[in-house]
């Protein structure tokens, strides 16, 4: 018991200095980079990636999530909210307990650094931290999310 206490810790500080906290974005909106929409079953594929431990990640996590859940309950999207100090995908109810090694190639290919939050829609916009916190707009972050939603589901 004791081991596996000293290696979470030890993981933790890994992950702390391999994923920075970023609290804002260079600018309120996604990036488009050029290339096809990831899909899963035919449904675009939408990702947050954090840590538990990330302040700014915190603040947008119930932001995210509840506009993930209403797209995902309407069968449009599949989406991701990985928590990569602690391995899981807090969408679910299960406690994965890894994350698969396409999902971190994801997080790599749109953010060498590693720093969070990063969003990731449909593998064509991608977004380093936060865009509306300074003004303590989640209203505003979450028209951003639907907004981007909305355009790849167009393109889709």
């Amino acid at each position: 018991m004791e081991n596996k206490i000293i290696f979470s810790i030890i993981l933790i500080a890994i992950l702390g200095l391999f994923f920075g906290c970023a609290q804002v974005a260079q600018k309120n909106d996604f990036s488009k980079i050029d290339g096809s929409i990831c899909k899963i079953d035919g449904k675009p594929v939408i990702r947050m990636y954090s840590t538990t431990w990330c302040p700014h990640c915190e603040w947008v996590k119930p932001t995210f999530d509840s506009v993930a859940k209403e797209y995902v309950a309407q069968n449009k999207i599949v989406a991701y909210h990985w928590q990569v100090d602690i391995l899981d995908d807090t969408l679910t109810d299960v406690n994965e307990a890894s994350i698969p090694e396409l999902e971190m190639t994801i997080l790599n290919q749109f953010n060498p650094k590693g720093s969070i939050p990063t969003f990731v829609f449909g593998c064509k916009y991608y977004r380093i931290g936060n865009g509306f916190e300074q003004q303590k707009d989640l209203n505003a972050e979450r028209a951003e999310f639907v907004k981007v939603i909305e355009e790849i589901l167009k393109e889709n």
